[in-house]
């Protein structure tokens, strides 16, 4: 049986509504207002489940309604097997790794903190072996090599999540579905869900997942994906908001003279007025976005720029010649969207995206920033905003749909050959808008969560050690999705709190995940004796351009302990700050003997190998990592 339960408002008052399935499809809710049609689908090892929402009274739809929820129960996991699972965070920054039934699903204790960071419709309950999973969720056995996949299907009507309740033997409990609505429907037609899917896993589950992946992209309108991931070089990471033209020239010499070999050239945060305030640079430009731009082409390089183009402050033009096209709550106060002290003590709100005035606002900005000043790469930030509760011009489309309008639109004004990054983005309802995709949080010159953020129970803080495990965990969206942006590398000594180990690590995740690869230092003072990192860097990841990574460990811990491409290149690593014996399945050629460790030089003896089990079993010092390219350059 399959239970339904729909939760929603009248004028801001809740209601909620429940719908009980027997034999049919369809189901009345026990108020008799609405109806939901679910189809459920059996393929081979998948079942599929496409669904609509019907008012069914002969009375009109009471004025104000406002859908929030739907809530699906269902009850096809086998309920007698222990399940580890993978909790997929909501947009970039959210944290993707690998939870049992002992932990908590905890939200950050700071409200500002969890709307920056996770879903702002999802409660999170922080109970233990309670969790919800965003776009996809995987349960996993690892003794019996199986399990199932949840996930979204197809485009994103409604952002879609699930909730697995584990009890304290590791046994499914309860399996929810369910969709964000949040808007006000017109009931002339049936309302479509998200379409999902369960999948059935036996044997490797990461192949499983990377098929999924594929599957929802070319449902999605992804197109085959076979260019190479840029590289390049991007402001952020040692200037943050304090940039100037000077810089921007200096480091763009540096490039020219040094020879780096790099394909993008980024300006990041701080060239602007304000925040809302895109078209306007701040005195620290007196030429100009127009003139850097074309001075990067002059150093041949292809010009990139970041902006936040659903944000406002309040002390930009737009906020203050424009309110009505603010998004505002139901007392019409604007709703805040990220509290950033780099850009000032006061909150930062975002645009309602539906709004007419907003929409002749934004292709204004991207027309000027990509056919006047000439910008090929755009880094879209804190896209989160676009999806944000409130009280928009169009109360007709969905959280979702009022975003992926927003950035379709966006694309056909800026045309298919710009490279859209996006940052802070909400994944599922991106998928086929980007080129690129930021899938961790920021990277920081210290490696693991700071004690303040460790107090404020924020497990999606901003570290390296975060955002490399999600370089891992989510290495099944490269190339499937779009292209996976690991965010930058860090190799400097100065102004880095990582030492030389955890620089390495940083450069082998990243040069081994095939993705994109850009640096963010001040290059004119760079001890000369980093730049092999970067360049090394670099080579492994010309490498694994041709075909994806495997992350080595996936499921089996919270930090995937490798990566293995089968281009001919292969890392492991030891992520922990002591010394560690681990063991990793690995079917795959070890030249440890033959050939020389790729960062040393030096032949790697630190080893046992079980051939009967395909148990590779390895002692690594605090830190430490290992690469290796093959010398005829392919592993079979």
């Amino acid at each position: 049986m399959t239970t339904a339960r729909l939760d929603y408002q009248i004028f801001g008052k809740k209601y909620h509504t429940h719908f009980s399935f027997q034999s049919k499809n369809t189901a009345l809710s026990n108020d008799n207002q609405f109806e939901i049609e679910l189809n459920e689908k059996k393929m081979n090892s998948e079942i599929h489940y496409t669904g609509s929402l019907t008012w069914k009274s002969i009375q009109r739809p009471s004025v104000g309604l406002k859908l929030t929820t739907i809530t699906l129960s269902i009850a096809t996991i086998n309920h007698d097997t222990p399940y580890e699972i993978l909790q997929n965070g909501y947009q970039s920054w959210g944290v993707t790794t690998v939870y049992n039934k002992t932990e908590k699903d905890s939200s950050p204790l700071m409200e500002f903190l969890r709307v920056s960071e996770e879903n702002s419709y999802t409660q999170h309950s922080n109970k233990t072996g309670d969790f919800i999973s965003e776009g996809v969720l995987v349960l996993w056995n690892h003794s019996l090599k199986s399990g199932f996949i949840l996930g979204v299907s197809d485009i994103s009507e409604q952002n879609c999540k699930f909730r697995v309740v584990l009890n304290a033997l590791g046994h499914v409990e309860t399996v929810e579905v369910i969709y964000d609505l949040y808007y006000s429907p017109d009931f002339k037609t049936s309302i479509s869900l998200t379409s999902i899917k369960m999948v059935a896993i036996t044997g490797d589950i990461y192949s499983a997942l990377e098929d999924y992946s594929r599957t929802l992209g070319k449902r999605c309108g992804v197109k085959k994906i076979d260019q190479s991931a840029p590289s390049g070089w991007c402001s952020w990471y040692y200037y943050y908001t304090k940039i100037s033209e000077k810089v921007i020239l200096d480091n763009l010499k540096e490039i020219r003279e040094k020879k780096i070999p790099v394909e993008f050239f980024q300006i990041d945060d701080g060239y602007q007025k304000e925040i809302g305030e895109w078209l306007t640079p701040n005195a620290k430009f007196p030429a100009g976005m127009q003139f850097l731009a074309e001075e990067i082409k002059k150093a041949n390089l292809k010009p990139g720029i970041w902006l936040a183009p659903f944000l406002a402050r309040k002390k930009s033009s737009f906020f203050q010649l424009y309110p009505e096209a603010i998004l505002k709550d139901e007392k019409g106060n604007p709703v805040p969207a990220i509290f950033q002290p780099l850009w000032g003590l006061s909150n930062t709100y975002c645009i309602d995206v539906t709004h007419p005035i907003s929409q002749d606002y934004l292709e204004n900005v991207f027309k000027t920033i990509t056919k006047e000043w000439g910008y090929t790469y755009l880094k879209l930030d804190f896209l989160f905003a676009g999806l944000l509760d409130g009280v928009p011009y169009n109360t007709k489309v969905s959280p979702a749909q009022k975003y992926r309008q927003s950035i379709e639109s966006i694309r056909k004004i800026v045309g298919k050959n710009i490279f859209l990054l996006g940052c802070g983005a909400p994944l599922f309802p991106s998928i086929g808008l980007f080129d690129g995709m930021r899938v961790g949080c920021d990277v920081t010159p210290h490696w693991s969560i700071q004690t303040i953020r460790k107090w404020l129970r924020d497990k999606h803080a901003l570290c390296t050690e975060n955002a490399l495990i999600n370089t891992l965990n989510r290495s099944f969206m490269h190339r499937n999705l779009w292209l996976n942006d690991p965010d930058c590398l860090i190799i400097r000594k100065d102004k880095n709190q990582m030492n030389y180990s955890q620089t390495i690590l940083m450069a082998t995740v990243m040069g081994l995940s095939g993705g994109m690869l850009l640096l963010s230092d001040n290059l004119s003072t760079i001890d000369q004796s980093r730049y092999p990192i970067l360049e090394k860097a670099l080579e492994l990841n010309k490498i694994c351009q041709e075909s994806n990574s495997v992350p080595l460990g996936f499921m089996e811990y919270k930090f995937p302990r490798g990566f293995y491409n089968k281009g001919g290149a292969f890392g492991i690593w030891n992520p922990e700050p002591k010394q560690t014996e681990f063991s990793l399945y690995f079917p795959y050629p070890i030249p440890f003997e033959n050939e020389n460790e790729f960062w040393t030089k030096e032949k790697f003896l630190n080893y046992q190998y079980d051939k009967d089990t395909s148990r590779l079993t390895i002692r690594l010092e605090p830190y430490q990592s290992i690469a290796y390219i093959t010398k005829s350059n392919t592993i079979s």
